[in-house]
């Protein structure tokens, strides 16, 4: 069967699904909304409408934010389902970080005494539906204590990470390194579905992956120079696999003795124009990991002509709708904060 052939399917879902997308001069529109409720008026012919509609009120961003993501999930089902096999196993990922996300916040509720509606109201169950863990998850949401959390999840792709977390969950008390560990856990099998693409698959996909997998490994191994993390947790933290970073540039960054000799690491790597000092640390980072959003983005426009029978006219499709929920959820929150057009407009990916 020809590529042709193998994309065809999706191809018409992406035409369909991309005439969907807001364009920029609406999205600036919404900034101009005076409340919630008159932002959610001017979603009403989009494709988020049916999400929006299910919401009780009052409306809150918090509520926008689950009816948007809801949507993406819905988005992304209709892609991979029609995608080739091939293809699918990688694509797959893009739902299984709303997983990692839903194994995440049922540790946090499990911690803060959160009963099971509450847990489940949290979780996105239509991922897991597609992914065929939703009994699973639904079994840990009543558990009452994060090592029944872990115990009921112990036939998951991310037991390792779990055990791990649960370890120092019972010598610190804090629910934190469950997060890093279960991420380095995704990204480790990102890489692998990476490397098991066909030949010709793979560089259609290695820009999204190298700046999702690499991207994390810096973000991460500064975010811990700036909290001052130990050497050996950085390294139980972060994946094996990378592609545009040499061991030894991973390994110095670990052994960096703080946040700026960190930097100055990164400022001499082969990602040093995502990364420009700013006036704090945590400034520094986020407006790197927004650069790294924004590099993915600009790909995804402009390949949309040019990626067509291969796995990255996927790819720079789903790239697209997720950063339109991410500006979504950035305007809802702007507008609920009651900021100025302008000062939301800075915010979003455009």
């Amino acid at each position: 069967m020809t590529q042709t052939t193998l994309y065809s399917r999706v191809l018409v879902k992406i035409g369909a699904e991309r005439g969907k997308l807001l364009r920029e001069a609406k999205l600036k529109a919404l900034t101009e909304s005076k409340n919630l409720q008159e932002l959610a008026a001017q979603l009403r012919d989009s494709s988020y409408q049916e999400q929006i509609a299910k919401l009780s009120l009052p409306l809150t961003s918090r509520k926008l934010e689950r009816a948007f993501n809801e949507n993406l999930i819905e988005t992304y089902l209709k892609i991979v389902k029609n995608s080739p096999k091939k293809a699918k196993r990688y694509l797959d990922f893009y739902l299984s970080r709303f997983e990692v996300e839903n194994i995440k916040t049922l540790i946090k509720a499990t911690s803060a005494e959160l009963n099971p509606e509450q847990k489940i109201a949290k979780i996105y169950l239509s991922a897991e539906n597609y992914l065929e863990n939703r009994l699973v998850l639904e079994e840990a949401s009543k558990a009452s204590s994060i090592r029944q959390v872990v115990n009921i999840l112990k036939n998951t792709e991310y037991v390792s990470a779990l055990n791990l977390g649960l370890q120092s969950y019972e010598e610190t008390g804090s629910t934190m390194r469950f997060d890093l560990l279960i991420d380095r856990a995704f990204y480790e099998q990102l890489y692998d579905g990476y490397e098991s693409l066909p030949k010709k698959e793979k560089p259609h996909a290695h820009f999204y992956a190298s700046i999702e997998n690499d991207g994390f490994i810096l973000l991460t191994l500064l975010r811990g120079k700036a909290l001052k993390y130990d050497a050996n947790w950085l390294r139980m933290a972060i994946p094996q696999g990378n592609f545009g970073l040499s061991m030894e540039t991973v390994e110095a960054l670990v052994a960096a003795a703080d946040f700026e000799s960190a930097l100055k690491i990164v400022l001499e790597s082969d990602y040093a124009e995502f990364f420009k000092r700013a006036t704090n640390t945590e400034e520094t980072i986020a407006n790197a990991e927004k650069d790294f959003l924004k590099a993915m983005f600009r790909r995804a426009k402009a390949s949309t002509i040019r990626e067509l029978f291969n796995i990255g006219s996927a790819l720079a499709f789903m790239m697209q709708k997720k950063v339109e929920v991410l500006n979504l959820i950035a305007l809802s929150l702007g507008v609920e904060e009651a900021m100025k057009p302008e000062e939301i407009q800075l915010q979003l990916l455009i």
